[in-house]
């Protein structure tokens, strides 16, 4: 008789790998970086303490691309992604993602900056090809968080190497973040000099380690080895059900607290050397412990991470993630309210309709068709 097949690894992997928790987990990511920008108590000398802690808050950041790396790995780790066919469609899967609303709200916001008067094409050009986030020149054009999109899809271009380098055996995971570190390095080395003329393409150091894959990826490749872990069964379950997610935390919370404490004359606690050891690998160390919680510990925390509201929450956290600063903030605090509490729930409002009015029938529209299970001829 025929039976048929287990479906294609990309076909089955968006069901196979569906997480609640890691669902709600974006949301709060989503909301650290909201809260980094409008920082509730920066006005007030009583809370200055507080007000320190929020301003490094942009940790946010590292929880996406941990999270990233970790998804990823799931989905496409073990993925014949060297064969042509399947590699497209893993990019148009990505495409399908990341790009139609950011599309959208990139051609909203250059529609006001043309309105006002100062609408620039090449910014254009650039905001759209995701290319702005090369040039510390213009990393902030457009929607100026969509820095970490560039981040975002230079991953995605090379985790499929990754994986290659991985399965063949030539280049061990640890290796692999200090060999695009190298070459972070020396693309500053050969760019800096000319730093006006390319508009700051790798221009500095600083530039490098704080919005660049290179000097990200250690984030990335924290995601990664927790998959690899969870995949093979190797993550340990303790006695005590909280033990991953409490240790996550506490070095999460110690890494912010160090930033604090470190900032000095810096804008950010990050852009100081030792805080940038701190953002990007001490920091991606405990991301990987409180999301080890997450897949092994039942705590209050996960259910809550999981409950329905955080789902809906967490699936709009993208699109709240694009629109949580720029042009529709603005005009929501100019002719509604400039109260942040008022604006925050506005603001996911808005998200939460955009995206199942918007992102996800667009997003489900251009991904490919899942492949059909084959089917295997077997003895009754």
């Amino acid at each position: 008789m025929l039976l048929p097949a287990t479906s294609s690894p990309l076909a089955a992997s968006r069901a196979a790998t569906y997480l609640p928790a890691f669902t709600g987990v974006r949301a709060l990511a989503a909301y650290l970086v909201f809260l980094h920008h409008f920082n509730p108590f920066q006005h007030s000398a009583a809370l200055a303490p507080l007000a320190a802690l929020v301003l490094e808050f942009h940790v946010g950041v590292p929880v996406f691309f941990v999270l990233s790396g970790f998804l990823i790995t799931l989905r496409y780790g073990n993925a014949p992604l060297t064969q042509p066919r399947q590699w497209l469609r893993y990019l148009r899967n990505r495409f399908a993602r990341i790009y139609p609303i950011y599309f959208l709200l990139t051609l909203i916001t250059y529609a006001v900056f043309w309105h006002r008067g100062i609408f620039y094409p090449t910014e254009l050009v650039q905001s759209i090809t995701l290319t702005q986030a090369f040039f510390d020149s213009t990393k902030y054009i457009g929607i100026a968080q969509a820095w970490s999109l560039t981040v975002e899809e230079c991953f995605y271009l090379c985790a499929p190497l990754a994986f290659w380098l991985l399965r063949k055996r030539l280049m061990p995971l640890w290796a692999q973040p200090f060999g695009l570190l190298a070459l972070g390095c020396l693309l500053v080395l050969v760019c800096a000099p000319f730093y006006t003329p390319l508009q700051g393409l790798f221009g500095s150091w600083k530039f490098m380690l704080l919005f660049t894959f290179p000097g990200r990826c250690f984030e990335f490749y924290a995601g990664i080895q927790l998959a690899l872990l969870y995949q093979r069964g190797q993550l340990r379950r303790f006695r005590f059900r909280a033990t991953w997610t409490l240790l996550g935390l506490g070095l999460m919370l110690a890494c912010v607290c160090g930033m604090v404490l470190i900032k000095g004359g810096y804008t950010y606690g990050q852009e100081h050397p030792l805080g940038v050891v701190l953002n990007n690998v001490a920091l991606p160390g405990g991301i990987l412990l409180f999301f080890a919680g997450l897949l092994t510990e039942e705590t209050m925390l996960r259910r809550l991470l999981s409950s329905e509201l955080l789902q809906v929450l967490g699936k709009s956290s993208y699109v709240f993630y694009l629109i949580h600063m720029g042009v529709l903030h603005d005009w929501l605090a100019a002719h509604v309210s400039a109260n942040t509490g008022i604006l925050f729930l506005l603001l996911n409002l808005l998200a939460i309709l955009l995206h199942y009015g918007v992102e996800e029938p667009v997003s489900r529209w251009l991904r490919p068709a899942p492949e059909p299970a084959p089917t295997l001829s077997v003895p009754a």
